[in-house]
């Protein structure tokens, strides 16, 4: 079992293994299975464990230090016995480099360590060594400075730099008689040419990042960082020099232009770096260019944004009279010369605040590993727990995963609790000051460094800039054009004044969805809408993308019942962000006619993708302003919508009032209002369908439905009334009749391309077959509308389906298969807030558990169910859950209890004026005789009859009952 806690770490490789393949290929394989006998033999003697070899470099966990010393020791011993006894007639020498280094770290499920900064300091001790030396880190010294191996000491070799620790680090020799104790000064930062600044802090994430530009590096001679202000530009330049240092003969040389406001001084600047003086006779560029010439060496020019022509010559002219320079520079845009490489810094990785991981896997996610580090440095007691979990992520999130914004949002831990500074980021350029006291200006807070951005932009960049902020979650190029162009911007240069924006990383550009997007960054949105509104143009280009907006959502409003409603789905869904905003400023601004119009026409997508609560929230606003009753179209078409929205919430008080209030306004308007009415007779008709409001009542609203959707020839007005019919007809019992309906619904929505009204459909249809017990039919409808409903990312239908399947499956016998479709249509039914789906799902959950004997669990999922019922009034439902309790009290020895409740579930048909479907009457059958032969039978009757005489409230009350069997 591998140690964990306080490790020592013993990492070694061979030096110059490449060199020595490419010498020696026949040798290599023999040399290598001898060096990793002899390491394997020594390491296993002394109770080390190979954890991870990587080509010839091994990493090993030990218990104890002096086990490790001791290893290495005997290691090195035997590979210098090796040496003498070489394989070919040339002697070959295989020399290995060794470090160990002792910290925590612990084991992950997966069998590697967690312990980021434990193995990195371990394998940096080891990459500073030459073949044959083996160094210790003085953590390690420490814990076996007493406890050597016989004749083994240690050599101070002083304070060194390693490649991405913060801290110099003091090394030590381990100096043994038989073994070599001569070297080369060590390899570190200290002994190579450069002038890279010590860095007080560690370097978190980019592994893959900095191997990509490694790769790229060894190809390119210019290669140009681009990316967003405070991305870590810098940061990573100085971090990718740092590994690359003993690449170059010549070093790493940094040069940083920020300060520079003079184009003219940038030669001088390069020049200085290197201590070359001013010539009168020549200029600087010329001094460059004879001291570079023969040079091995990579210049690392930062900051050139504000500089870029004067960069772009300088970069030009070097590379072309220095055959063996590279350049690594870092800018907001490209220099835009030949032979350059543009290479986007991108965000640190964020978590996904809708879905949580647990806590132990937050640290994968860099920008949370660097809000944490740099939180415990502000305040050493931080720490991450449940409690705070979501708010670091949301911080992280909101901050678009860029370093600066979370260090700066980090270091107000001293003084603000991480829930605080989450909810303070809508003013995030007041909180996110104070910076280190020594960066440069712009650095220190977040405006600053925007600041130093915008600065740098011609006006018409600013302009349109300042109008994109409008949007919410991106715009297409249409959307840009319309809203963002005219007053000062013609709409044909806004592609390209997005393309310059592009270019200097304040506009993202992604193309992974149907349509390409540009968007801010969130920070760059706010900063750039407080321009806005300064600039006096807010109110013109609000207004603009409320126009925009409306009339996107009116469009797609009817083609989402026709073939490319797929699209038209997907193309709303990318722009909700934008439609929530357009509703707020309808709202804000008085344009109450729009914002019902919008909300009217987001029914169709919003019954499909969801975004109920926070639209139902939007459209009772809307309608509650005194404007919204001048306004009978736009007012109608959002009543339905917010009766809607209440029903599949399962609000049982607040559905039908504006569902009936749509109908009445309707009626007023006339011809003019005839779609709507048919749609809104055959919405009322199928809810109180569903909830067992009167089946008669549901039936003549359909029929009307029907008459008026034929009259004015509307396709998806017929399918969905024939829907209803059919349900009404299931009710009374007539399940031919209804089976006909809906087949003849699915019909017509195949004629006009509404693979969603099929799917819709096709569920219904398959609980009819169920009541009849056709299950393989049922089967077979129900997989293909669960088809269609996942292509088109049809929530509701894929929840309610699921839930279907699982009913077949449990029916059949087939009780894990059950439980996972349950479980799986439980998630979904939760995400949504769909009241309906995750009752059923509750009650499936609780049939199968009272399978299992799990009586406890299964009388909790069956009183869950029942209240959700209870909350949406739907007796339907209702008399399942009673169904249900009744069947586990059966279970549970509860005679008395089975015989009320299913009194109570007669009287409830019967006051619906509905049959029991098939189904369930055997189940409630094999109930009461049971019962009936427990109690006898008058004992039975009577307390049947006493269940009868219960009102509704009452006989969910003795539900809800705890129940000990």
């Amino acid at each position: 079992m591998l140690p964990t806690g306080t490790v020592t770490f013993l990492f070694t490789d061979i030096e110059g293994s490449a060199k020595l393949a490419q010498q020696y290929p026949d040798a290599m394989p023999a040399l290598l299975a001898r060096h990793h006998a002899m390491l394997n033999e020594a390491i296993v003697a002394h109770g080390g464990q190979v954890f991870q070899i990587i080509g010839d470099a091994f990493c090993v966990a030990f218990h104890s230090a002096r086990d490790a010393v001791a290893a290495s020791v005997e290691a090195q011993r035997g590979l210098l016995r090796a040496e003498r006894r070489p394989l070919t007639e040339s002697a070959v020498e295989v020399r290995v480099r060794m470090g160990i280094h002792a910290g925590e770290a612990t084991v992950r499920a997966d069998g590697q360590y967690d312990g980021y900064l434990t193995l990195t300091r371990a394998q940096r001790v080891m990459s500073v060594a030459h073949g044959g030396q083996v160094l210790l880190s003085q953590t390690t010294v420490d814990l076996v400075r007493d406890a050597l191996p016989s004749g083994v000491t240690v050599r101070d070799m002083g304070e060194h730099r390693l490649k991405g620790i913060a801290n110099p680090e003091r090394l030590w020799q381990l100096v043994a008689p038989d073994l070599r104790q001569d070297f080369p000064p060590l390899a570190s930062l200290d002994a190579l040419p450069n002038n890279l600044p010590v860095q007080l802090t560690s370097f978190v994430g980019r592994e893959k990042e900095i191997k990509e530009i490694k790769r790229l590096l060894a190809t390119t001679r210019l290669l140009t960082f681009t990316g967003s202000g405070g991305v870590g530009k810098t940061r990573l330049s100085l971090q990718v020099g740092a590994d690359l240092l003993d690449s170059f003969a010549n070093g790493v040389w940094f040069v940083e232009l920020a300060p520079l406001a003079d184009p003219a001084l940038v030669p001088q600047s390069v020049a200085l770096v290197f201590g070359l003086e001013e010539e009168s006779s020549r200029p600087f560029i010329e001094i460059l260019k004879d001291y570079l010439r023969e040079k091995s060496m990579l210049l690392l020019l930062d900051n050139c944004e504000h500089l870029t022509s004067a960069c772009a010559e300088l970069a030009d002219t070097l590379l072309h009279a220095a055959p063996q320079l590279k350049i690594l520079a870092s800018s907001r845009e490209a220099l835009g010369i030949a032979g350059e490489l543009a290479w986007h810094v991108p965000s640190l990785t964020v978590p996904d605040v809708k879905h949580l991981p647990p806590l132990e896997q937050l640290a994968q996610y860099e920008a949370v590993k660097l809000f944490v580090e740099r939180a415990v440095f502000a305040s050493s007691k931080f720490t991450v727990i449940d409690a705070n979990a979501l708010a670091v992520a949301q911080v992280c999130h909101r901050l678009d995963g860029i370093p600066l914004a979370i260090e700066l949002a980090a270091a107000r831990v001293k003084t603000l609790k991480v829930e605080q500074i989450a909810t303070r980021l809508d003013d995030r350029f007041r909180l996110l000051t104070g910076g280190s006291r020594t960066a440069l200006p712009r650095q220190q807070t977040l405006r600053a460094m925007i600041d130093w951005s915008y600065d740098l932009l011609p006006e018409p960049e600013r302009v349109l800039l300042r109008r994109l902020s409008v949007f919410a979650g991106g715009c297409t190029l249409d959307a840009a054009e319309d809203v963002c162009g005219g007053n000062g911007i013609e709409k044909q240069d806004v592609l390209d004044l997005l393309t310059r924006l592009f270019d200097k990383s304040l506009v993202v550009f992604d193309e992974s969805g149907e349509e390409a997007r540009y968007r801010l960054l969130e920070t760059i949105r706010q900063y750039a809408r407080d321009k806005l509104l300064e600039s006096g143009e807010g109110e013109m280009i609000r207004t603009g993308h409320l126009r925009y907006f409306l009339k996107l959502a009116e469009d797609a409003g009817p083609q989402l019942y026709r073939s490319e409603q797929l699209q038209w789905l997907n193309r709303l869904d990318s722009e909700f962000d934008n439609m929530r905003v357009a509703l707020e400023w309808s709202l804000g601004s008085g344009s109450i006619e729009t914002g019902l119009r919008i909300v009217g026409a987001l029914w169709p997508f919003c019954s499909v993708r969801g975004y109920w609560s926070e639209t139902l929230e939007k459209g009772e606003a809307l309608l509650a302003q005194p404007a919204a009753t001048q306004m009978p179209a736009a007012r109608a078409n959002a009543l339905r919508t917010v009766g809607n929205l209440h029903f599949h919430l399962g609000d049982n008080s607040a559905w039908r009032a504006p569902i009936e209030q749509c109908i009445s306004l309707c009626r007023e308007m006339g011809s003019e209002g005839k779609q709507l009415l048919a749609r809104s007779l055959s919405n009322l008709a199928f809810c109180l369908g569903q909830r067992g409001l009167g089946p008669a009542a549901a039936n003549s609203l359909a029929e009307e439905s029907l008459t008026i959707s034929r009259e004015i020839e509307d396709k998806y007005g017929i399918s969905n009334t024939l829907l209803n019919l059919g349900l009404s007809a299931f009710l009374r019992g007539d399940y031919a009749s209804g089976i006909n309906l809906f087949e003849e619904s699915i019909a017509v929505s195949r004629e006009m391309g509404n693979r969603i009204g099929c799917a819709d459909v096709l569920g219904h249809l398959a609980r009819a077959l169920i009541q009849q017990g056709y299950y393989a039919a049922a089967r077979s409808r129900c997989e293909e509308a669960l088809a269609i409903a996942r292509e088109m990312s049809f929530k509701r239908n894929i929840a309610a389906n699921l839930n279907i399947l699982g009913h077949i499956e449990l029916l059949e016998g087939n009780s894990e298969r059950a439980k996972e479709l349950y479980e799986s249509s439980l998630s979904t039914g939760r995400e949504l807030g769909y009241k309906y789906t995750i009752s059923v799902s509750l009650t499936g959950l609780g049939k199968i558990a009272q399978l299992e004997g799990a009586y406890e669990r299964a009388q909790a999922l069956q009183r869950e169910s029942l209240s959700l019922r209870r909350e949406s009034g739907d007796k339907f439902r209702i008399a399942d859950s009673l169904a249900a309790i009744a069947s586990l009290a059966a279970a549970r020895g509860n005679p008395m209890r089975v015989a009320k409740l299913l009194g109570a579930i007669e009287e409830l048909f019967v006051t619906m004026g509905a049959r029991m479907p098939p189904v369930a009457r055997v189940e409630y059958g094999k109930n009461a005789a049971t019962a009936r032969a427990q109690l006898g039978e008058a004992t039975f009757n009577a307390a049947w009859a006493e269940g009868r005489a219960m009102t509704l409230e009452q006989a969910i009350e003795y539900a809800l009952e705890a129940d000990s069997g």
